[in-house]
Parts: C-alpha cells; structure tokens; sequence
C-alpha cells in the first residue's frame, strides 16, 4: 500500500468557492497582506497555477470575495424584507436585522477588503445599482405609508439608508449589543419619517 493519496476532483465551481472561503478566512483572521496566491494553492491543497486559472490575479480574487460577500448579504436581506409582514417598520427592522448580523459575523472581512482601493473598485457599479433597487423599494412603501411625493420619499429613503450604514460602522468598531443597536436605528428612522410626514401635513 502506497502513501499516496488521490485526490478527489471536484466541480470548478466548488474548487472556485474553496479557494475563496479560504481567502475569506485568511483576511478575516491575518488581513488582506496574508494573501498570495501561493498560500491560497496551499490552504486550498491545489498549485499555485491552478488558482491562477480561477483568478488571474491577487486583485481579482479578492475583488470576487467582496462581490461575494455583498450579493450574499443582499440575497439574505431581500428574503428577509419579503418574509415581513408587509408592515413598513417590520421591513425596517428585519433588513436591518439582517444588515447588522452580517456586519457582526463578515463585518472585519468585508470592512478589510474595501480598505483595498483596487478591490472595492470591483464592487461601485454593483452597489450602485443595489442601493438604486433598495431606495427604490423602501421609497415606494416611504410613499404609500406617510403619503409623501414618490420623489421626496426617494430622497429621504436614500439619506436614511446612510443611517443603517452607520449603525454598522458603529458595531464594527464597538462591543455594543446587535439588539440595541437595532432598536435604536428603527426608533430614529420611523420618528424621521414620521417628522417628514407631519411636515406634509
């Protein structure tokens, strides 16, 4: 019996994302500057070459790895947003829910790779057109709820988002409680709605 052992072949796509859990989990744990693509071979048990046919450069791969991360946590937070029950606030509270969870266990990882400039690059045009999707719909329940002008709704739906973005920031950055600072971004953002929507009247 030989020592040999035969490795097993797997799918490219599998092999693809295996090669990017592991580099997740190198810039979570060392930092973007622990990854080369000798490493990702090695972590991955495949050569160097081979991480190369997948990715043709360091950038590249890390660049994959942020997109990743980032339709990952739009998928979560769109199943979310439609398991509510439809009450403007419980939206509110799920997909912020959501966004603070993802922040809390992939937060350092996605927080690393957008201190990248060649990196984050990779993702403008797609968070530009996730945020245009996310204002357009929370505008649209913004409209139908306090009545305000589908224009106007839009705007305050954008600047609001900013908020929820700075909530995450905050928890990236504090031992705060995920719970708490939920609630508290729900209470400022309805009672900024609410302030609007008197205005209006």
């Amino acid at each position: 019996m030989t020592a040999t052992v035969l490795r097993r072949r797997l799918d490219p796509q599998v092999r693809r994302d295996l090669i990017l859990d592991e580099a997740a989990r190198i810039v979570a744990d060392e930092g973007v500057s622990a990854v080369s693509m000798e490493r990702m071979g090695r972590e991955a048990g495949v050569s160097k070459a081979l991480v190369y046919n997948y990715f043709p450069s360091r950038n590249a791969l890390l660049s994959e790895l942020l997109i990743r991360e980032y339709r990952r946590f739009q998928a979560e937070a769109r199943q979310m947003a439609v398991g509510a029950r439809g009450e403007l606030e419980e939206v509110i509270r799920v997909t912020t829910r959501a966004y603070l969870r993802h922040v809390a266990e992939r937060g350092m990882l996605i927080q690393r790779l957008m201190n990248e400039p060649a990196v984050a690059a990779a993702i403008r045009t797609i968070d530009r057109k996730g945020r245009q999707l996310t204002v357009a719909f929370f505008a649209r329940g913004i409209a139908e709820r306090y009545g305000l002008d589908p224009g106007e709704a839009a705007t305050v739906a954008d600047i609001l988002m900013g908020l929820t973005g700075a909530a995450g920031d905050y928890l990236s950055r504090n031992d705060a409680d995920p719970a708490y600072v939920e609630n508290l971004v729900v209470a400022m953002i309805t009672a900024a709605l609410e302030r609007v929507a008197a205005r209006q009247a």
